[in-house]
């Protein structure tokens, strides 16, 4: 087996003196690059946002890049609209997708942010039953859900870094074979997934995936959708298309990113090497 394209994703979201710092930092075989956002813990309005490029397709060289149009901005949910304006300038999409991970890391950390937030544990775990309503396995299966949010975790307040993720793409081939293997890390979910596809389609032969830590044993059973890729062709499948095969309403949303994120690496690695001949 020869590995042929690896990708890497590092959230991480932290108290810094009075203000909330997420950083997503990204190196691939592709480019090494991080988006970085200062927000209020309070309004999580954005007080600074910096796009840093340490390596791309084109060159390499250090470049900070501050994005003032981010500013002001509240980092939650919604702000998709407002940031792919404010990032305009940059010509960059990949920009879009890591500052929407830092927002999302932002989202996750809000579990340990309920004094700043205004919420008890009571009423920020009922919030996200309310917003999450049949949208999950877990949020379409709460009658059978055995925890609660913070009794799955084991505490409402942490310290030092308040929220971890880690991301990873590996792309293999063997023979007529790709092997694809897509793994999320971080502090309260652990998601795997494994393709096999063909080397000349992008058919999916064979398809598994796994929740090896999960908020209740009713989030494993999104697993046995994965069986739902094979046969098709992975290249070019919309993110909205993955979901629907793999449950829509009962599907796992991590294990739905993880099966985009592989599409993306497998069209990466097909740019990349099309390039270089």
């Amino acid at each position: 087996m020869q590995c042929i394209f690896q990708r890497n994703w590092h959230s991480s979201v932290r108290m810094e003196e009075q203000n909330l710092l997420s950083e997503v930092t990204y190196c691939g075989t592709d480019r090494e690059v991080c988006a970085r956002l200062m927000v209020n813990p309070k309004t999580l309005i954005v007080q600074k946002a910096v796009w840093e490029i340490y390596r791309t397709p084109d060159e390499a060289g250090y470049k900070a890049l501050d994005i003032p149009d981010m500013v002001g901005m509240e980092a939650y949910f919604g702000s998709g609209g407002n940031m792919r304006k404010a990032l305009q300038p940059l010509q960059d999409p990949f920009a879009g997708e890591l500052f929407a991970e830092a927002v999302r890391g932002i989202i996750q950390a809000e579990t340990f942010l309920l004094e700043e937030r205004g919420y008890t544990p009571a009423s920020y775990e009922q919030y996200w039953t309310d917003f999450y309503k049949d949208t999950c396995c877990f949020f379409s299966n709460l009658d059978r859900v055995s925890l609660g949010w913070y009794e799955y975790i084991g505490y409402s307040t942490r310290g030092g870094i308040l929220f971890n993720r880690m991301k990873s793409q590996i792309l293999s081939l063997y023979g007529d074979l790709y092997h694809l293997g897509g793994h999320i890390n971080d502090s309260f979910h652990g998601v795997a997934v494994d393709l096999e596809l063909e080397r000349d389609t992008h058919r999916v032969k064979s398809a598994r995936g796994g929740l090896l830590r999960a908020p209740d044993p009713v989030c494993k059973e999104a697993a046995v959708y994965m069986k739902q890729l094979e046969g098709k062709l992975l290249s070019g499948m919309s993110k909205k298309y993955i979901a629907q095969l793999l449950g829509a309403s009962n599907s796992c949303v991590h294990m739905v990113d993880l099966v985009f994120d592989g599409q993306e690496t497998l069209a990466l690695s097909n740019n990349i090497r099309e390039d270089s001949k």
